[in-house]
Formats: C-alpha cells, structure tokens, sequence
C-alpha cells in the first residue's frame, strides 16, 4: 500500500476515534458534580461497566478477580485502554477476554474509560453515580 495512504487511512481513523471521546473543557472526559452526579457518556459508561466488567474488576473498579482499574488507570492512557478492551490481556492471576465481537462494549469503550477515569482521578468515588439534572 502506499504510505502517503496509509498514513491518511490512519490519520482518518484516529480523528474518528477521537471525535467519539468528547474532552470537557478542563481536559477530562468526565464532568462530575456534588461527589456523584455525572455526565450523560460517564453515566453509560457506568451502566455498561456494571454489566460486562465489574465480576471481574468490582463493582466500582477496586478490583476483585482482575486488576483494581482505580489503580491501572492511572498509568494507562485511552489508547492501552481501547487496545486491551479490545484484544484482552493476559495478567498473573488469569486472562481477561477480548472483547472485539461484543457491539455493546465495543461501542461504548469511551464511555466505559470516561467513568473508570474519574473514578481513578478520584473525581468519583466508589459510590453509585446519579445523572447530572
């Protein structure tokens, strides 16, 4: 392939990519309010966590069978996110799948990352968020 293409294709792909993960204004990819009330991405980030990622890394990230994320998260930037959501990882204790065929997390990892970054930026704690009114 030519690589004036392919560097096209990726810029493409990255902007796209980027475009779906909204940064507020100070940075983050979150907005939290009054301790637990949060953004509408952050809040379906929650949700979708609870459903296909917390029996392994707690209810609110801490850890439990797999890695405390509150603690991952804090040297793990969006990219080794999505890649590992995406093809899994095998870690000391056991391996985490992949979870590329899975429509439901897939389109919703920058959800996911918005409300594991606020609970590791400690934005969030390990409470049940609310909806911001």
């Amino acid at each position: 392939m030519n690589p004036i293409k392919s560097v096209a294709i990726l810029f493409s792909f990255a902007s796209t990519l980027l475009a779906s993960c909204p940064l507020f204004a100070d940075g983050r990819p979150y907005t939290v309010k009054a301790n637990n009330k949060v953004d509408s991405d952050t809040f379906i980030g929650y949700k979708v966590y609870r459903t296909w990622c917390a029996r392994c890394h707690g209810t609110f990230g801490q850890g439990l069978a797999a890695s405390d994320l509150t603690k991952t998260l804090k040297t793990t930037d969006r990219d080794e996110f999505f890649t590992v959501v995406a093809r899994g990882k095998k870690g000391r204790i056991g391996v985490m799948p992949a979870w590329q065929s899975n429509d439901s997390v897939m389109k919703n990892r920058d959800r996911i990352y918005s409300y594991l970054r606020a609970r590791a930026d400690g934005a969030l704690g390990a409470v049940t968020p609310e909806l911001i009114d």
